[in-house]
């Protein structure tokens, strides 16, 4: 395998995790996953209401369901770079139309 087909092999990667993680937070997986972390079921505000009747000692935290966390290495790389792929091709989208908004106003 070539150089030119080696580098091309890596920017398809990278643009094919770039799509992925765009397209996760464009649909909005992490402020769901948070949000379902912070929302209580109506059988755990019946339980936490029942034992607050009873006049047991009661915390937020018995309540809760223990939540994964599957954050690791690979996850906060990929995401660091998704990040540095948008910002790059958004400055570069800015600096074209740029461009060819100045060529259209000085013909």
């Amino acid at each position: 395998m070539t150089k030119s087909g080696v580098v091309r092999l890596i920017v398809l990667i990278l643009f094919f995790f770039f799509l992925i993680f765009y397209f996760m937070q464009i649909n909005g997986y992490n402020e769901y996953a948070q949000n379902r972390k912070n929302m209580l079921t109506e059988e755990q505000i019946k339980r936490y209401e029942e034992d607050i009747e009873a006049g047991r000692d009661v915390s937020i935290y018995d309540y809760l369901g223990n939540e994964k966390n599957y954050d690791n290495l690979f996850s906060k790389a990929g995401l660091s770079v998704s990040n540095f792929v948008s910002d790059t091709f958004q400055k570069s989208m800015s600096a074209i139309f740029k461009m060819l908004e100045g060529a259209m106003t000085s013909s």
